[in-house]
């Protein structure tokens, strides 16, 4: 069996990343296709620097055309988001990247998204899944190619036509920040880079060669990881940090004297930005999992929200349908339905650069300033192995009845997606075990650091003997 997560399917190269399974996976994909009615249009096809992204690729473009479906192939890798950009821009059935997002070097996997540019909802993968399962047992997966219907696109300029449409470039020409990026040996390399030097923007770039290796770490777009952009940043005295992730759908941001700016902060003031600066008067999509900070804001500026379970693909019809224009959660996911109804590290990146440009002021004032009119908010995500006797406690806890903890009153109990506690006052605790990696994620948010921490404490002796 497989199994999709919030952010379609992973696992390690091998073990459940077969070729094999792959091929599975795409025909069960094709078949629920036409189930949909999708069968005489084309799917596109991109992939990640992660080892055999491109080979599998291939593998799924000469399967599908064997079913007579045509398909466009990206001639390099490419960010998660482009992909979602090229459904729309050639009007595709389907397209999907392989990629293994931010996981560890040994994980890869595969994203699909719908003719509408999201991440399939459950109801299509769950589809596949089903399909899978009957495949596995029966299948020959066998085929015979047709390689005239398989051709080459590439989907970069028109992807950075629609963010040159966006950007304010010539304020940030004009106010002289120097920036450096990092996009962590991942699919953004050239893409973010490029079409700042292509606006004649001062920057620096390190690690931007291939290595589906990462240099040996997860390309996420942890502080740790980012210790080398916080080096040149400080030799070179830039103004600003930009990272992505390893398929470019995540970011990372060092503000002036290379300070790590967390992704909820960055969320707000980018949210702020918009809806001050550019009359943003959109909804606001934020996830159970997501800091207090940006809801503060959003009520601010008197704009809908819209609260989901974890996983950005419970934004998708909502930026289509109109209901959203603005998403966010708490692992660096940020969407502007005016670009892609996807989140986009490169366009994050971008909104931060132009927000300190036109502001003249670190992201660290404006985060004063933010909390001078909202109020403050401390926010922290961590984690744990999912080992059996973690998984154990977790579900042992889940079905526990809370009134208090540690003397903290809980005004509302929320398992809708794991276990949220929400105590008097506001502050709270979630635990939820991941769909894509092998943790347990442990969140608290308080008003204050010395509140959240705390709580951080507090959500560590969850997983204690002693009970809470």
């Amino acid at each position: 069996m497989v199994h999709f997560g919030t952010s379609g399917w992973r696992g390690i190269i091998g073990r459940e990343l077969t070729f094999r399974r792959v091929r599975m996976v795409i025909q069960a994909m094709v078949e629920t296709l036409r189930e949909n009615g999708a069968q005489a249009e084309h799917i596109v096809i991109g992939f990640d620097t992660r080892l055999l992204s491109e080979k599998f690729a291939k593998t799924a473009a000469q399967l599908i055309a064997s079913n007579g479906v045509p398909v466009e192939l990206t001639p390099r890798d490419v960010p998660s988001p482009v992909i979602a950009s090229m459904v729309l821009e050639r009007s595709a059935a389907a397209g999907i990247t392989f990629t293994g997002s931010h996981n560890p070097p040994e994980y890869n996997g595969l994203k699909i998204y719908t003719s509408d540019g999201i991440l399939a909802p459950k109801e299509f993968t769950d589809r596949v899944e089903k399909i899978f399962d009957r495949l596995e047992k029966t299948h020959d997966d066998t085929f015979v190619p047709r390689a005239h219907l398989i051709t080459d696109h590439d989907p970069k300029p028109a992807y950075l036509e629609r963010l040159q449409r966006l950007i304010d470039w010539e304020a940030i020409r004009s106010s002289g920040i120097k920036m450096v990026v990092d996009p962590l040996y991942g699919s953004a390399r050239e893409y973010l880079d490029h079409i700042l030097l292509e606006n004649e923007v001062e920057v620096d770039v390190i690690h931007n060669t291939r290595d589906p290796y990462f240099g040996g770490y997860a390309p996420d777009c942890t502080s740790e990881n980012l210790s080398r952009l916080r080096d040149v940043m400080r030799r070179t005295g830039a103004d600003l940090g930009l990272s992505t992730d390893g398929d470019g759908d995540r970011f990372g941001i060092l503000d002036h004297g290379a300070r790590m700016c967390n992704s909820s902060t960055a969320l707000a003031l980018i949210l702020d930005y918009l809806a001050r600066r550019r009359r943003m008067k959109g909804g606001v999509g934020y996830t159970i999992a997501t800091s207090g900070l940006i809801n503060a804001v959003a009520r601010a500026h008197g704009l809908e929200l819209v609260e989901t379970a974890v996983g950005f693909k419970n934004f998708g019809p909502l930026l289509v349908d109109g209901t959203l224009e603005y998403a966010g959660e708490e692992s660096a996911g940020l969407a502007w339905s005016k670009h892609l109804p996807e989140r986009d590290g490169v366009l994050a990146c971008l909104l931060a650069a132009e927000m300190v440009a036109v502001e003249g002021k670190s992201m660290a004032e404006l985060s004063h300033e933010l909390a001078a009119r909202v109020g403050t908010y401390s926010f922290r995500r961590t984690q744990i192995p999912l080992s059996d006797r973690s998984r154990e406690i977790y579900e042992r806890r889940l079905e526990q009845k809370w009134k208090e903890v540690d003397g903290l009153k809980v005004a509302e109990v929320d398992r809708r997606d794991g276990l949220k506690l929400v105590f008097e006052g506001g502050s709270w605790i979630l635990i939820r075990v991941s769909d894509t990696e092998p943790k347990i994620r442990l969140y608290a948010e308080g008003r204050s650091s010395e509140e959240r921490r705390h709580l951080m404490h507090l959500v560590r002796q969850f997983f204690s003997q002693r009970r809470l």
